[in-house]
């Protein structure tokens, strides 16, 4: 007889992983990368017409506003060109605008992957945020290019103050993030939400400076207008953005307070649903 034991070796014991902060943002990159995929696919589709629609519909705002301008025959306050002075107001506002209605439906467009553990309705608000930063940035460079091969318009005429700039583009992101957050838990409490602000946000997109600069408007509607945080946002992009251009009515701390106040609701709601068993995400 052999020596050996009949019986079955027992299988290995699984590997566990410790949930140190290292391991835990690897999980959440790889989740996040995955939930950018899924989303990028659903949003724009497997053809290339899906991604030339991001193209298409600020360049038809832009097209339009240029038209009626030029009817008018009003000129833009700043030594600019048209283009460029309605570029760099159209594309952040619709930035914005496409984060906080696309972070209100973050966790019922994706109820079944929030049965997984991993994935958490935090992690789909950061995945969207940046695929919307990544088709902003695209975007925005095709339109540098196209405007330089057709009509002249210099690559130096886009940067101010590259300091400036870079500030202002990371706040405008920031911002969008936050309010993101927000949306996101204030629909997860108010179904309508999204259709909601969706709709108050038309009239902010002819109230928040995308046509305008603050230093060109009346006192009394100037100080109306300073309440709005992404008046204050575009006049910074602006600022950085539009060599000859200066603006002293952008207040960075008034947006950052906005800005963190509303993350701060926005978590707090998420914490009160997880603790209430509420939350659509899988304990």
């Amino acid at each position: 007889m052999s020596s050996q034991s009949s019986f079955p070796e027992a299988p290995a014991a699984p590997t566990v992983v410790e949930p140190t902060l290292e391991n835990n943002l690897n999980v959440m990159g790889r989740v996040v990368f995955g939930l950018m995929l899924r989303e990028s696919r659903t949003r724009y589709g497997t053809s290339d017409i899906g991604y030339l629609w991001a193209i298409i519909d600020p360049a038809i705002q832009m097209a339009v506003f240029w038209l009626i301008f030029t009817m008018l025959g009003r000129s833009i306050p700043v030594p600019a060109s048209m283009p460029e002075f309605l570029i760099t107001g159209i594309l952040p506002f619709f930035f914005w605008r496409s984060c906080t209605i696309r972070g209100g439906s973050a966790a019922s467009s994706n109820l079944p992957l929030l049965t997984y553990p991993q994935v958490k309705v935090f992690d789909v608000v950061i995945a969207r945020l940046l695929l919307d930063i990544a088709t902003i940035v695209i975007v925005t460079l095709i339109f540098v290019v196209f405007l330089r091969f057709t009509v002249a318009q210099q690559f130096t005429s886009w940067v101010r103050d590259p300091m400036i700039l870079a500030e202002a583009i990371f706040t405008l992101f920031f911002f969008s993030f936050c309010t993101a957050q927000l949306s996101s838990s204030l629909s997860r409490l108010w179904r309508s939400w999204p259709q909601v602000f969706s709709y108050m946000s038309r009239p902010l997109y002819f109230t928040s400076g995308v046509f305008f600069t603050l230093g060109q408007l009346p006192t009394t509607i100037r100080g109306l207008a300073l309440y709005n945080p992404i008046a204050h946002i575009l006049e910074w992009l602006r600022t950085g953005a539009i060599p000859g251009f200066v603006s002293n009515y952008y207040n960075p701390l008034y947006v950052y307070t906005w800005a963190i106040i509303m993350l701060f609701i926005g978590l707090l709601i998420d914490w009160v649903l997880r603790l209430t068993g509420h939350s659509e995400e899988s304990h």
